[in-house]
């Protein structure tokens, strides 16, 4: 059985991305993926272009309305079953696809599926802050203008065919007339899939202002009157009620339970504000370029400063408390435990290192690892003059291990990946001297805040180091409101 998932979108270079992958990561496989755009002036056409999913539909229409769009995707559907993904949104998990369509073949006698929808802000994909839940939905509700969430619906393509599409002419509302018209007036039988299907952005049109609340109330008015049902303003404003409940009623940590996020499978070259997390060692993408820094402080506050920029094949493991205000849903990997549990494929045959390196560090790495060892020492000094010591002398089956403080490992990185054809590329600092044991661990009860325990050593350039990153960090984050603009994934 084939489903047809229809994407609108209009400029939706930052977020479209995220879409595309969660529809590639589906295990599901009989999908047709149609992409209608309303006449895109950024980047959108061509990362679509791009997008290389096996049954892929573009079409591309000027002046047209999401409404207008969905129906022309409708139209050039040849799925069974038929549901809305929008630009900015993501499925649950790998399965959501394959899970549903179970279920829609095991109760085939019905028309509309409908499933829950969990709205996060931004790209804090675990924070939720909606749950729009179809479950305890009953066809009366409709007369108070309450319908089933629609980003998580499933209706059957010829339900379309025999009763009509989306009115084109609604702003806001046309999804509510269409349940209106399928549920109410014809009495077509709906199932409940009772899953969480589709992980929506905030700030969605019918919810984005008062003025927005004014046209869809009018419009889903005008819904009744032109199906000839009965209603009035009073009973439409009832709604608002249930509506405020769907903020504070549900568990987070239930919704947050089953969710996945997909495989980062295509457009990364688009990313040019991501921060792509690595959760562990074993995540650590060996088979192709990397660049591995530890996500903590120093990073966060010297990439809001800009001293450090975005690279393609840059990702992070979450070192530290800090990466909890980018990626909610994490646990601290110190960069210790990146090398304690490292285990390297067989490709690999040398190991470099580029910074400070002590022998009994490199007698640590040779027995751990059983290769080479190369230590290029750097200069202490400027950026400039460290660059110049970093040469084009990497193959593919070299890795190099960065034994400087944050932000200039990461610079040098950077140089490295600019003049080498074959990098991989692990930000390490000072982890090397506490997994050997040269330098004692921190202790458990504090190691979420590592950075305070490395004040035993050197604390005046450690002090000073700590409050600027901290200073960049505010700055970044509450008043220049960086992280809002960053696209967070989860490479498992």
């Amino acid at each position: 059985m084939k489903i047809s998932i229809i994407t609108v979108c209009l400029n939706s270079e930052n977020t479209i991305i995220s879409t595309l992958n969660s529809v590639l990561s589906q295990t599901y496989q009989n999908i047709e993926h149609i992409i209608v755009d309303g006449g895109s002036t950024d980047r959108t056409i061509k990362i679509i272009k791009d997008y290389n999913h096996k049954e892929k539909k573009f079409i591309s229409v000027n002046n047209s309305g999401i409404y207008d769009s969905m129906n022309k995707g409708i139209k050039a559907a040849t799925g069974d079953i038929i549901t809305i993904l929008n630009s900015d949104d993501i499925y649950q998990n790998v399965n959501t696809l394959s899970e549903t369509m179970d279920k829609i073949k095991k109760n085939p006698n019905y028309s509309i599926y409908l499933g829950d929808v969990v709205y996060f802000k931004n790209s804090s994909y675990y924070e939720i802050y909606r749950y729009y839940s179809s479950k305890n939905f009953n066809k009366w509700q409709m007369k108070i203008g309450l319908m089933p969430p629609h980003p998580s619906s499933f209706i059957r393509k010829k339900i379309y065919e025999e009763h009509g599409l989306y009115r084109s002419d609604f702003k806001i509302a046309s999804d509510f007339e269409i349940f209106l018209r399928y549920i109410f007036k014809k009495n077509l039988k709906f199932y409940k899939l009772n899953k969480t299907i589709v992980r929506m952005r905030m700030g969605g049109i019918s919810g984005r202002n008062l003025k927005s609340y004014i046209i869809s109330t009018k419009e889903i008015l005008q819904s009744f009157k032109i199906n000839n049902i009965s209603t009035n303003l009073l009973l439409i404003l009832l709604r608002l009620p249930p509506k405020l409940l769907q903020y504070i009623w549900f568990s987070k940590k239930d919704l947050n339970n089953n969710f996945k996020l997909f495989d980062l499978k295509f457009g990364k070259e688009y990313l040019q504000n991501a921060f792509k997390i690595v959760k562990g060692p074993k995540n650590i993408p060996y088979e192709k370029n990397f660049i591995l820094s530890g996500l903590n402080l120093a990073f966060l506050g010297y990439y809001f400063k800009e001293v450090i920029t975005q690279h393609q094949d840059l990702y992070h493991w979450p070192d530290g408390i800090f990466a909890k205000t980018v990626f909610d849903n994490i646990s601290k990997v110190p960069g210790r435990d990146i090398i304690d549990q490292m285990i390297l494929p067989k490709f690999i045959k040398k190991i470099y290192i580029y910074g400070n390196l002590s022998r009994f560090n490199e007698s640590y790495l040779t027995e751990k690892f059983k290769l080479p060892i190369i230590h290029k020492q750097l200069p202490y000094g400027n950026i400039k003059k460290i660059k110049s010591y970093i040469k084009s002398e990497l193959d593919e089956n070299t890795l190099v291990f960065l034994t400087l403080p944050t932000p200039k490992q990461e610079q040098i990185a950077f140089e490295i990946a600019k003049i080498n054809k074959h990098y991989k590329v692990i930000c390490i600092g000072a982890s090397i001297s506490i997994a050997s044991g040269e330098e004692k661990r921190v202790p458990k009860l504090i190691e979420n805040f590592e950075f305070l325990w490395r004040l035993r050593t050197d604390p005046f350039r450690r002090i000073l180091r700590m409050f600027e990153s901290m200073i960049f960090f505010i700055s970044g984050k509450y008043f220049k409101k960086k992280l809002k603009k960053i696209n967070i994934y989860s490479i498992e």
